[in-house]
């Protein structure tokens, strides 16, 4: 039951961290349309970039979670 909860806490984790990830991706994409601002391009580039490393880490946290219950618990 310990490993249920851990891929449920994870497989919430990264569902949450996805929806960011895709809410981010918008905002740099709309401000590299409308805006010449390079700094801001950059920075809204890099915190995309971090969301989707911790979105790649989450799945394969929930994944490995998932092998884990599933090890254990049949």
């Amino acid at each position: 039951m310990f490993w249920t909860f851990i891929w449920f806490l994870i497989n919430i984790l990264f569902v949450v961290s996805m929806i960011a990830y895709l809410f981010m991706q918008r905002s740099y994409t709309e401000t590299k349309r409308q805006s010449n601002d390079p700094e801001l391009i950059a920075r809204l580039d890099r915190r995309r970039k971090l969301v989707g490393g911790l979105s790649i880490l989450f799945f394969l946290a929930m994944a490995a979670s998932l092998m884990i219950n599933m090890r254990l618990n049949g």
